[in-house]
């Protein structure tokens, strides 16, 4: 929409529509970029969104993901997107202790960590959000925190140790929700069986460019009005993708897909090991091979998703 245009619909009463695609979310997109993703484990990962961030194929992206993040993260670091991770892990929990490419990678030297826990994730996104050069913290003091990351230091004030958390700005954040209005309004549901709320507002209000969501369904902003509590971002650009996080699940609509992150698994171990083939093949049916989300949904099947729904209800 123009400037014009966009005065236009003030001076007439209309609210802006913040809907777009899925192509056009990811558009702006650049090399070296610093990404912010949701996901906590298996929940709320953007899955839809970095699929297609992966065809765009761009490199050398920092993400910060977490701040316990899962498949979102490791399969940008499979299909060569990353540089450089902020997480305080990348795991599948009851499938695998560590996620295959972040192993890997990290073994290899091909990936740069930063080292931290979820603390140190959260408080780096706050000095982000704040403005601030730093912020102090006396969690992490005498660890090896500082060894690992050259930009955190422990220092002393009036007799006291603290490390000093520098901050993490995003450049771009993508989230994904359960629903959002056509304004940018993106809410929880109220039936989440895990959780309300994970990292999506510490990823947002640390983001100096544009905060992108995937919602399960858009909703009318009369209902959004009718249950102020439950709206987690405002302003947000608005990609409507059902089953957008599969095979992760999100909260009040569907539960992960565990034999999936299993097939993936093994094709990422098997990689690891030296046999990139069943790694491929993964990546050309489900990623390369779809020219869009509703190409990925016909690989998996409606009848499987709509299973996995069920186990949720």
């Amino acid at each position: 929409m123009s400037g014009a245009e966009s005065g236009a619909g003030a001076r007439a009463g209309r609210r802006a529509e913040r809907v777009v695609s899925a192509a056009e979310a990811v558009a702006s997109l650049r090399d070296g970029m610093v990404v912010g993703l949701s996901g906590f484990s298996y929940q709320n990962p953007p899955m839809a969104l970095v699929r297609e961030i992966i065809r765009r194929r761009v490199r050398d992206l920092t993400v910060v993901s977490g701040p316990t993040s899962g498949i979102e993260t490791d399969l940008l670091i499979g299909a060569g997107c990353v540089r450089r991770v902020v997480t305080a892990g990348v795991a599948f929990e009851r499938v695998l202790s560590i996620a295959p490419a972040f192993r890997r990678a990290a073994e290899r030297g091909e990936i740069e960590i930063w080292e931290c826990d979820e603390c140190l994730w959260h408080l780096a996104l706050k000095a982000g959000a704040w403005g601030m050069p730093y912020v102090l913290w006396t969690g992490g003091v005498g660890t090896s925190i500082p060894e690992l990351n050259s930009d955190i230091e422990e220092v002393e004030i009036k007799g006291r140790r603290y490390l000093r958390v520098p901050p993490i700005r995003p450049d771009i954040v993508f989230l994904h929700a359960p629903e959002a209005d056509a304004h940018g309004n993106v809410r929880r549901a109220r039936e989440a069986y895990l959780g309300r709320t994970f990292a999506e507002r510490a990823l947002a209000l640390a983001c100096r460019g544009p905060v992108v969501v995937s919602v399960e369904r858009l909703v009318r902003n009369e209902e959004v009005v009718a249950s102020p509590e439950r709206t987690l971002i405002r302003g947000a650009l608005v990609v409507e993708i059902p089953w957008g996080a599969h095979p992760g699940g999100t909260g009040g609509r569907y539960v992960p897909d565990l034999p999936h992150y299993r097939e993936y698994a093994e094709a990422g171990e098997a990689r690891r090991r030296g046999d990139a083939g069943p790694y491929q093949r993964y990546l050309e049916r489900h990623v390369y091979g779809c020219e869009g989300h509703e190409d990925y949904v016909r690989t998996i099947t409606v009848q499987r998703l709509e299973r996995l729904r069920m186990q949720a209800a």
